[in-house]
């Protein structure tokens, strides 16, 4: 079971982080021998990157990397509007005060390199204090594919400004330390509009060349009907 797991997480790892971009075809017997190990657990890794939709496979051919699609992108960020700010308030309301006072480790950045890993720790971090469990692995999961969207699109962002970024993170942490449930799901909530209106705006310019990322209406080839 741990060795499933750790294949599963490698793999998303290095779908997330473009390592695997895009299109990147993956075939079960070059990563059964990469990994030493036999089919069964690459199948049931990539299957399962599938239903999260990270992975299409390719009848009779193995399985592809999927295509950013914008219309997901957008579910993405209207799910995270609903969910993330859900998690703050219980947050504020149930989380222990070591826990709370944990998260002022993000109130500071200074490693330009680094910002999109410290940026999902946050996230990860401040959805993971969420008492209902379903909730919170839900919120991370979705702040993880995240990191891909803003992977591909980071070189047509615009107005992205990190040093503000880390202020909003800041008011966030002041209100849950507070116990402000309600004014810290506002902040957060505000913070992931303005993120989605940076990445969905950069998503679009990169569609008109890239064809990794799929316009509205698009298909996806080689998905199963």
């Amino acid at each position: 079971m741990l060795l499933r797991r750790n294949i599963y997480e490698e793999l998303k790892a290095d779908i997330i982080a473009c390592r695997l971009p895009p299109g990147t075809e993956l075939r079960e017997q070059e990563m059964t021998a990469r990994h030493g190990v036999s089919r069964s657990p690459v199948r049931d890794a990539l299957l399962r990157l599938e239903g999260e939709g990270l992975v299409m496979i390719l009848p009779r051919q193995g399985y592809r990397v999927n295509a950013v699609s914008l219309e997901d992108a957008r579910d993405l960020f209207r799910l995270r509007r609903l969910l993330e700010p859900e998690a703050a308030r219980e947050a504020a309301r149930h989380a222990g005060d070591a826990d709370l006072a944990s998260l002022s480790r993000f109130s500071h950045w200074n490693d330009p390199a680094s910002f999109i890993d410290y940026n999902r720790e946050f996230h990860c971090a401040l959805a993971g204090l969420a008492r209902n469990r379903r909730l919170a692995a839900s919120a991370m999961s979705l702040i993880e594919q995240a990191d891909r969207l803003v992977r591909i699109s980071l070189d047509s962002i615009k107005g992205r400004q990190p040093d503000q970024l880390v202020a909003e993170h800041a008011a966030i942490i002041d209100a849950l330390q507070a116990r402000d449930g309600s004014r810290a799901a506002r902040l957060l909530r505000a913070h992931v509009i303005a993120a989605e209106a940076r990445v969905l705006p950069a998503l679009k310019r990169r569609a008109e060349s890239d064809a990794t990322i799929q316009q509205p209406g698009q298909k996806t080839r080689g998905k199963r009907e």
